[in-house]
């Protein structure tokens, strides 16, 4: 045993953020901590790693523990060897790639028997995580790693805790095995909703049809006469409490019987574009001859390039190719970028600058709303923000419940051509899952940048790689095997 907790628990002013009974943690375990966003992932990291102090319980740590924390950074010196592994030099951290490669460098470079790694896939490109993949996978201590790489949690975790409303549960399995788990926990928690149902509007019928019946043996049968009804009235008091007696023991049933809770689900929202909206002519967007520099360094060269409508198209490439600057030249209408004026963009970029931070969240969303008020809530449920969130104002906001605010209010703008840079960062599992459904629906034209390998698969229709300033055509399963 690496480390064992008992009965954590964590507080914020007047809020549990943590209750916890107990863990363990042991020798090779490969551990996918997951949860939505806010429910205190990286605080019990914290906890254990012994940087934040618990209001309650026990840790014992019976071995170092080395770190790759979420803002890129880890404790100790940086080995060479990890550091050309990962691609970074050692002096290197300029760009948020860098700087986390080379905190995953230094957190291996300790070659501690247990390593904590909070979304250490932040701001790397396909090449970078696939490293990490395989040292991860190459590791010989154990890990515990917060992740919403879901191809990740596949190819590393052999055990998943799940962290909601303050408590951990513990699945053995990866994340493909636990989503088998929690969908025949959803299936039997639907069933069971529906037999008690059943079984409630049987009783409760039962109970109405005893109730009537007794009232009914208050009074004489018609055609009885007085004299009969008074020889009568005997017998059928006994028999009224017979009924009594049996509608008394149907309440009883009634009263006792364990409720059971309806299954949350999420409310259906349809993303289809009216047909006049669509698309007619047969690209979306043409470049040709697209060339941008930045400080006298040529980013994209005589780029062309063409997005067919009604598909949808994923960027890739390693850090610092040139896929955001595309996509922006794209998204501006910039000299060689051809748009047909039936286009409609979308644009979520990474800085989000479209947001109000004194309004609130729906109010956000509303503002340029082409869909109806109902649908914009449905599209925020669907990236799992409750009513309460609607109500915050954005500059209260997490990293991440901006993403969901900048991407409902792009999704609902009435645009026939989406354009995302990075969706998925700073993006839970559940919400990127609800992301995903949301554009499997929609029927417009997407070009999105990507390195989230799940998302790609489960949407793509087209890929490119930018290479040395110029994009490269790829089919999805070639994609899978290049990383």
């Amino acid at each position: 045993m690496l480390l064992q907790a008992r009965k954590l628990v964590k507080e914020y002013g007047d809020r549990t953020v943590l209750e916890v009974e107990s863990l363990t943690i042991e020798e090779g375990e490969r551990i996918g901590l997951i949860g939505p966003n806010g429910a205190g992932k990286s605080t019990l990291l914290g906890l254990l790693a012994g940087r934040i102090p618990a209001d309650e319980g026990q840790i014992q740590r019976f071995c170092p523990i080395a770190e790759i924390r979420q803002d890129g950074t880890a404790d100790g010196d940086c080995d060479g060897q990890y550091a050309s592994r990962m691609g970074v030099g050692k002096n290197e951290a300029k760009s948020g790639g860098e700087r986390t490669r080379l905190a995953i460098a230094a957190a291996f470079s300790k070659h501690a028997p247990l390593l904590f790694a909070d979304e250490p896939t932040t701001s790397l490109d396909a090449a970078g995580v696939q490293k990490l993949e395989q040292m991860l996978a190459g590791y010989r201590g154990a890990v515990l790693m917060v992740s919403h790489d879901r191809a990740l949690l596949d190819a590393v975790c052999t055990r998943i805790w799940e962290l909601e409303e303050g408590h951990v549960r513990v699945f053995e399995g990866n994340y493909s095995q636990w989503c088998v788990q929690k969908e025949r926990e959803r299936d039997f928690a639907a069933f069971e909703y529906s037999q008690y149902q059943k079984e409630k509007k049987r009783l409760t019928a039962r109970a109405r049809e005893l109730g009537s019946r007794s009232q009914a043996m208050k009074k004489p049968p018609k055609r009885m006469g007085s004299s009969e009804w008074l020889l009568y009235k005997g017998t059928a008091s006994i028999q009224q409490g017979h009924v009594q007696s049996s509608r008394r023991a149907v309440r009883s049933r009634l009263e006792h019987l364990e409720e059971k809770q309806k299954p949350a689900e999420l409310p259906h929202v349809s993303m289809k574009l009216p047909p006049g909206s669509r698309i007619r002519a047969p690209f979306a967007v043409s470049v040709r001859g697209l060339t941008v520099e930045y400080g006298g360094r040529e980013i994209l060269s005589h780029v062309d390039f063409q997005v067919e409508s009604g598909t949808r198209t994923f960027l890739t490439g390693e850090n610092g190719a040139g896929k955001t600057t595309l996509i922006r030249a794209i998204a501006e209408r910039r000299p060689g970028v051809i748009i047909p004026g039936e286009v409609r963009i979308g644009y979520f970029s990474q800085d989000m600058e479209e947001l109000r931070p004194e309004r609130t969240v729906l109010e956000n969303v509303l503002a340029d709303a082409a869909l109806p008020h109902h649908i914009c809530r449905a599209v925020l449920a669907n990236l799992y923000m409750s009513r309460e969130d609607m109500q915050k104002p954005v500059g209260v906001l997490s990293g991440g419940e901006r993403v969901k605010t900048a991407l409902a209010k792009v999704l609902v703008s009435g645009c026939n051509f989406l354009i995302l840079d990075e969706p998925a960062n700073h993006m839970d599992i559940y919400t990127l899952e609800g992301l995903e459904r949301l554009l499997a629906d929609h029927d417009g034209t997407l070009l999105a940048v990507s390195h989230d390998r799940a998302f790609i698969a489960r949407l793509a229709d087209r890929i490119c790689r930018l290479e040395n300033g110029r994009p490269v055509k790829m089919e999805p399963i070639e994609f899978a095997e290049r990383g």
